[in-house]
């Protein structure tokens, strides 16, 4: 039987998603647990591939992997060998022949930024032009023999309390393509960049001298794919995802508050005068 299984991580702790030998990644730690689980133990033999690699320090909500196994698959016996942030919250029962990266109709992912003041409207201006069919060969790293031509279906942006959520749908991305537009369009936003300079990048002549930065990878989640396949939520796994990540929403909250603490406690501080006596001693 083949199966497809939706997974969640944070990856601020992970070298990436794809198994490197000497390195820890979701990959590697999922495979594992896979094995242990008794699921399969040559992933080759498996047919096991996945939807795509994230970079390092980037996180997911529903990356998904397939494999073949003639087990009865159980999410909360592979979870109690994962780390708790690694998580296999849904599965499904798949076709023989599926996989999980060519038979995906949407990818949406989302990306976080403090707001610093960005303009929205040019931020939008600057968005819509990246929405179509276009050659983004100026967003991406080109991976050699790879065609640069995507169609981008959706690129908006939103603000969410202090922060700037940025959204974006395709059928498939390039290698740092979601990354290098976040950094653009807060470029833009910023001032720094005219909404003209995004149409410029998408014709593949034009070489920006300073080249385009790739935003921060902790901003960036893969928010979901679109399969022709329904999914199982396994509520025991969801729930313990969910428990999960309030503690670590709770965590951050309060190391946030914490840090405007210290800011502002740093910033009113004043220069006092040593005594004439401690002065010169020191």
């Amino acid at each position: 039987m083949r199966y497809a299984v939706k997974l969640a991580y944070v990856g601020s702790n992970y070298f990436g998603f794809q198994r490197q030998s000497s390195r820890i990644t979701v990959e590697g730690v999922l495979l594992e647990a896979m094995r242990k689980a008794g699921l399969f133990s040559d992933p080759r033999e498996a047919r096991y591939c996945s939807a795509g690699r994230t970079d390092r320090g980037v996180h997911a909500l529903s990356q998904v992997v397939a494999f073949n196994s003639d087990k009865l698959i159980s999410l909360p016996r592979i979870n109690a060998l994962l780390p708790m942030d690694v998580r296999c919250w849904a599965y499904a029962v798949a076709p023989e022949n599926f996989n999980p990266r060519r038979d995906a109709m949407l990818r949406t992912y989302k990306y976080y930024s403090v707001w610093r003041g960005e303009e929205l409207a040019r931020i939008r201006e600057a968005a819509s032009l990246l929405v179509g069919t276009h050659d983004f060969k100026n967003f991406c790293r080109p991976q050699k023999g790879e065609s640069t031509v995507r169609t981008l279906h959706r690129a908006d942006v939103e603000v969410q309390g202090e922060v700037l959520c940025f959204t974006f749908s395709a059928k498939s991305f390039l290698w740092g393509m979601v990354r290098k537009m976040v950094s653009v369009l807060l470029a833009v936003g910023a001032g720094l960049r005219d909404v003209d300079f995004v149409s410029a990048l998408l014709n593949p002549d034009f070489k920006p001298k300073e080249g385009i930065k790739l935003a921060d990878p902790e901003g960036l989640v893969l928010y979901d794919i679109k399969y022709p396949l329904n999914f199982n939520v396994c509520e025991k796994s969801k729930n313990a995802l969910l428990d999960h990540l309030k503690r670590r929403l709770y965590t951050a909250i309060t190391l946030s508050s914490v840090y405007r603490a210290l800011i502002d406690g740093v910033a009113s501080s004043t220069n006092h005068s040593l005594p004439n006596s401690l002065g010169n001693f020191l």
